[in-house]
């Protein structure tokens, strides 16, 4: 099995009995594999490596500090708009307790490593004053970039704004971050805002002309087929816990101006 290279200076991953897999084994034939232990589903990105795509969970607090400490100090720059040292304690909370309505977050995990295994995560967030609009983000650890998981993680967001009556979807862009502007581009967002960071919009369902002036956004929205069912088993699954106890609860902490940053991998 293909494998995304480690940074050393975290541990967040072991190998499997070191042993290569074939990217097409499943995870029940994996010599000494651990399926994870949440409502999500395998996707293969285009070159073969396999992800876990699943909603983020209170408990993953300790895959976004360590995903933090994946990033670059020109990825966190891309993120959030200027240099972090750290996520500060409201921040941790905000970006784990969410309700998967006003604020969705899906998150990709290697296979099959526990328990330091985040790749990547994309939010939602619904505006406040607008619940047809909403802003969405999409990060991805430097060593995960450029083999379409930041794409994968926006179709899981462009599925759930369908599926919660979000029309128009913006992201914030930092003019220097040229490979996210050129893949939105590719996709079909248009630039709407140029004041510092580039605000970008589209529709969740464009006008079919529309897609197929975007050779690109052509085979996003196939992606969008592919992902569909996967989505909704997940959330059956979801909702199917739910019902066992209550929800966590949200934590609020202070807003940023753009609470989301900008997207950090391209296609």
């Amino acid at each position: 099995m293909m494998r995304f290279p480690r940074v050393p200076a975290v541990p967040w991953g072991r190998s499997s009995g070191g042993g290569l897999l074939g990217p097409d084994d499943p995870a029940e034939h994996r010599p000494g594999a651990t399926a994870h232990d949440r409502p999500g589903f395998e996707h293969r990105l285009r070159d073969g490596r396999r992800v876990f795509l699943t909603p983020v969970l209170p408990g993953d607090r300790h895959r976004l500090e360590a995903g933090f400490e994946q990033l670059s100090d020109q990825s966190r720059v891309f993120r959030f708009f200027r240099q972090r040292d750290r996520l500060s304690e409201a921040e941790i909370q905000r970006l784990i307790q969410v309700d998967q309505v006003d604020h969705v977050a899906w998150c990709a995990l290697d296979l099959p490593d526990p328990p330091f295994d985040g790749l990547g995560s994309g939010r939602l967030i619904r505006d406040p004053g607008d619940p047809e609009k909403a802003e969405v983000a999409v990060t991805v650890i430097d060593a995960a970039q450029r083999h379409g998981l930041g794409t994968v993680l926006l179709a899981v967001l462009v599925l759930r704004a369908r599926m919660l009556g979000i029309s128009t979807l913006t992201a914030h862009v930092l003019p220097e971050n040229r490979v996210v502007v050129r893949w939105l581009k590719d996709l079909g967002w248009t630039i709407v805002r140029d004041e510092g960071s580039l605000e970008f919009e589209d529709q969740a369902r464009p006008d079919p002309s529309r897609v197929s002036e975007f050779p690109a956004r052509a085979r996003f929205e196939q992606l969008l087929d592919d992902l569909e069912p996967r989505v909704m088993s997940c959330l059956a699954v979801m909702a199917g816990r739910a019902a066992s106890g209550p929800p966590a609860p949200l934590v609020d902490g202070p807003e940023d101006d753009h609470p989301e940053g900008g997207a950090v991998e391209g296609r």
